[in-house]
């Protein structure tokens, strides 16, 4: 199993000075990666990046960052020896895109959610690399590194962001899915079957898209299961005292209990919704 790792990182040229606005022309002077297995943070040159770094991402089990799939894996393309799309990526401005259906920078995001920003800014960081100040450039990365790392960890242990915005006043709520599985959807899809077909109730840890204010997005139901209709399912909720209909995908866990359950003959499926 491959690293958990969160990754920025700075060029050595902007925009304007490159043709055609191409991010693969723009070069590397630092790269920013914290891992989640050993809890470090390292900072890789351009020397590095073919021998030491590119390794690390080609085994990655995911790389976590902000505004990663359009920008710093396209910087970082001509340094791997392999496709950067093959590295399997989570996009925490991607995510927020998806919600909000506009782009947000990560300070935004960071002021709002976490009550702090950036340290600097990246134009600070190319005036850096031609005074070759290396040593501000990898504080500065790394500093971006620990905060998306942040972002990302409030996202997932919250199911949602804030964010300030020049469109509204106040902060933007801003709801995430991120969710770290305890076992393989394909497993999950075939538990929920079998314990449908027996007629057993079901424990399952689900994380919910839309809470209650304060409401933890992540917990555990026991819950019927009446009808299965992927990607959805539906049945009765023990912690709502209701019928509920829930997403197969947003189940972590699942464990099938003993105790065993009629569905009401009246019983009508709802229509899936979408």
């Amino acid at each position: 199993m491959g690293e958990r790792l969160v990754l920025d990182l700075e060029t050595q040229r902007e925009f304007s000075e490159v043709e055609g606005r191409k991010p693969e022309l723009l070069g590397v002077s630092v790269v920013g990666l914290y891992s989640y297995e050993t809890d470090r943070y390292d900072a890789y040159r351009e020397a590095d990046l073919s021998t030491t770094l590119a390794p690390r991402l080609a085994s990655a089990e995911l790389l976590i960052g902000f505004n990663i799939k359009r920008f710093d894996l396209p910087v970082l393309q001509p340094y791997l020896p392999f496709s950067a799309s093959t590295i399997p990526v989570l996009d925490i401005l991607e995510e927020v895109v998806k919600n909000l259906g506009h782009r947000l920078s990560l300070d935004s995001i960071a002021q709002a959610t976490l009550g702090r920003g950036k340290s600097g800014s990246g134009l600070e960081a190319l005036r850096w690399f031609k005074e070759g100040r290396f040593d501000l450039i990898t504080t500065y990365c790394l500093d971006d590194v620990k905060l998306t790392k942040e972002v990302y960890e409030y996202g997932k242990q919250h199911g949602r962001l804030f964010a300030t915005s020049r469109f509204s006043e106040g902060k933007i709520q801003i709801p995430v899915f991120w969710p770290e599985r305890k076992r393989e959807p394909g497993l999950i899809a075939r538990m929920l079957a079998e314990a449908y077909e027996k007629r057993l109730q079901v424990e399952i840890e689900y994380l919910s898209q839309s809470v209650a204010s304060g409401e933890s997005p992540q917990r555990r139901r026991c819950v019927d299961v009446y009808a299965i209709r992927e990607p959805y399912f539906e049945g009765y909720c023990h912690f709502r005292k209701d019928v509920r209909q829930f997403r197969i995908d947003r189940i972590l866990d699942i464990k099938p209990t003993w105790q065993r359950y009629t569905i009401p003959p009246d019983f009508v499926p709802t229509a899936v919704s979408e």
